[in-house]
């Protein structure tokens, strides 16, 4: 899947995160999005705040990861966080 505009990383990221994470999106925030130069690799990189829900609990999650423009396909992903009542 070719990933030509913000809008389309923005949502890359979140089916990317949700299917890595096994667990179902609540709410996001969007840290950054950003197209980097061809010599540095011309990928896009996306960091994303979610707020996750799995079984009655929820967490917050930060995720970083570099997507491939041409073909959609996940070069780097991290993600850190921790459990918390809400």
């Amino acid at each position: 899947m070719r990933i030509g505009s913000w809008d389309e990383a923005r949502e890359a990221g979140l089916r990317e995160a949700e299917k890595r994470l096994n667990a179902r999106i609540e709410r996001y925030w969007v840290d950054s999005i950003s197209l980097e130069p061809k010599p540095m690799g011309g990928l896009w990189s996306v960091r994303l705040e979610l707020q996750l829900r799995k079984g009655l609990g929820k967490r917050l999650v930060r995720v970083s990861m570099r997507l491939d423009p041409k073909t959609g396909e996940v070069k780097e992903f991290k993600a850190a966080g921790s459990e918390r009542a809400f």
